[in-house]
């Protein structure tokens, strides 16, 4: 490996870890929520747990790393742009973030044993909203108010893990994650008036668990093929540091500042996936899909808005560009697109949060055996809730190979 691509991968992680994302229902719980990573997955509507591919890599199913042919070096992008509507009022917010860095090593192709590292944003959160507000003072009168409430950060996951052909057409596959992350949430209360003061309170929460994760995946034979995965973590820990400031009119530093340091802990979901996949000629045609149980917690919860089980469930197709090498550039661009449905794990106000969609996805090769992944993605979560989202994604994702290990002679 050249150690160019070792300090674009370790930049590449530095900058995952600190870039986030998400929609104003991340304001509960772990917020926007990811199995996986990789742009050839968004143009798929979310499907990954039977994708064959001899460049495409996440961490939804390890067992498909033995598939690919070349050790593989991605990193990707995410830009979301969200249209909020509540109570007749609409408002824009957009954000973009790094969508993670992974390494794949294809050890040894003729026993199809593979091995990967890497790390992505499992978790986003990115919200402000406002309320406005009156209130009515002896001697002074009614004076105006608001309240901000800002929301951000996520988790990260890091993992690192293998895979084989255990007999021919079956793979399995193992890794083990790491999670860890800072949320920040705070609420600034002002009141239009030379003499009010401003009150900030801010809780800052540093979060790490660790879990696993185990995929199988099968070619059954007349173009057929399966894959299915579970994904393990133990309870999240949370060292929360609670601050609050109260500030002068103009001031820029606190008249007041204290803080508290509590710790607690909360359960994490199990989350089973599985898709099938018939491929003919060049096309592939997908279903997939992922649940998680409802767990007990109230971690980032209120009585507004509670846990919940959580659900996803795409249909998607993909014209696979030719591998031929006197193929025309046109003729080795591949297309793809889907449907999905997706149940977030936040039940508000006694109705579950989803969102519905749609993808559209190209695969550009370009030099030797890079690729370029680009994906659009638009839908809406929130339908009869107070609060709805238009939402509009765009994914990028660069991938490199190069052949870094020969087979073993036998």
């Amino acid at each position: 490996m050249s150690m160019l691509r070792i300090l674009l991968l370790l930049c590449s992680v530095f900058v995952v870890a600190h870039a986030q994302g998400g929609a104003n229902y991340t304001a509960f719980g772990l917020g926007q929520q990811r199995t996986t990573f990789g742009t050839a997955y968004e143009g798929l509507a979310g499907a990954a747990y039977a994708v064959p591919s001899d460049y495409v890599f996440g961490i939804a199913n390890p067992a498909l790393w033995s598939l690919v042919k070349s050790t593989r070096i991605q990193g990707g992008y995410r830009f979301n742009q969200q249209q909020i509507t509540q109570a007749g009022t609409r408002s824009w917010q957009n954000n973009g973030k790094l969508d993670g860095a992974a390494l794949l090593f294809a050890i040894d192709t003729s026993l199809e044993i593979a091995a990967s590292i890497g790390v992505f944003p499992s978790s986003a959160i990115n919200y402000t909203s406002l309320r406005r507000f009156q209130i009515e003072l002896p001697d002074v009168g009614v004076l105006d108010g608001s309240t901000t409430y800002r929301g951000g950060g996520g988790m990260v996951t890091a993992y690192a893990g293998g895979s084989a052909r255990l007999a021919p057409g079956i793979y399995a596959g193992i890794a083990f994650l790491y999670g860890f992350g800072l949320l920040s949430d705070q609420t600034e209360t002002s009141i239009v008036s030379d003499a009010a003061q401003r009150a900030v309170s801010t809780q800052n929460d540093v979060l790490a668990t660790v879990g696993g994760r185990a995929g199988v995946y099968a070619e059954l034979g007349n173009g057929w093929s399966a894959g299915a995965a579970v994904g393990l973590f133990q309870p999240l820990h949370v060292e929360r540091t609670l601050i609050y400031q109260s500030f002068a009119p103009s001031a820029t530093q606190p008249s007041f500042d204290t803080s508290f340091t509590t710790r607690l802990s909360s359960p994490l979901p199990m989350s089973i996936g599985g898709g099938i996949t018939y491929s003919v000629r060049r096309w592939l045609l997908m279903l997939d899909g992922e649940w998680s149980p409802a767990v007990t917690t109230q971690y980032r919860f209120s009585p507004l808005a509670g846990a919940g089980s959580s659900y996803r469930l795409s249909l998607a197709t993909n014209y696979r560009g030719s591998r031929s090498a006197g193929a025309a550039f046109t003729d080795r661009v591949g297309v793809s697109g889907g449907l999905f449905i997706q149940q977030w794990p936040v039940v508000v106000s006694g109705a579950p949060l989803r969102e519905y969609g749609a993808s559209v996805g190209l695969q550009i090769p370009f030099g030797g055996a890079a690729m370029i992944d680009a994906a659009l993605t638009a839908g809406i979560r929130g339908s009869g809730l107070a609060i709805r989202e238009e939402f509009f994604r765009l994914s990028v994702t660069l991938s490199v190979g190069e052949v870094w290990f020969v087979p073993f002679r036998r």
